[in-house]
């Protein structure tokens, strides 16, 4: 069926020149990538790109630790909410996020001053 509407650019009632995607290609439908045999950290990796950017050029300001943290709630959480909730994050994906944003707030400062699992408890408890 496939092989045959490659060749040929027909089969039966189907429409001509449609784009049929080959096994390990993600289809976006709705903000949500479909497909068999999927690369889940191929799909991720455009939109971590875009956080990585936006986050390099919002390290050009002189942005507080409190800045920093609204812009991690507001870009970070917001850029990755929705295909989280649809994809689902794998590990590797939140590991690489982790280091973008410690980078972002830390000024890519290897040695910091507080550590990453504190920043992220609670604002009640100490963290941001």
């Amino acid at each position: 069926l496939v092989n045959t509407y490659r060749t040929t650019g027909a089969w039966g009632n189907y429409p001509q020149n449609v784009h049929v995607a080959r096994e390990g290609e993600p289809v976006r439908i709705l903000g949500a990538f479909f497909g068999n045999g999927l690369d889940d950290c191929g799909v991720w990796s455009p939109r971590l790109a875009k956080l990585d950017d936006t986050l390099r050029r919002w390290k050009l300001g002189r942005t507080t630790l409190e800045g920093k943290r609204h812009v991690a709630q507001m870009f970070v959480g917001g850029m990755t909410q929705f295909l989280t909730d649809v994809q689902r994050m794998p590990k590797t994906i939140l590991s690489r996020m982790t280091k973008i944003l410690r980078k972002y707030i830390w000024d890519d400062k290897f040695n910091t001053p507080v550590g990453m699992s504190h920043l992220c408890l609670p604002f009640e408890e100490g963290g941001l």
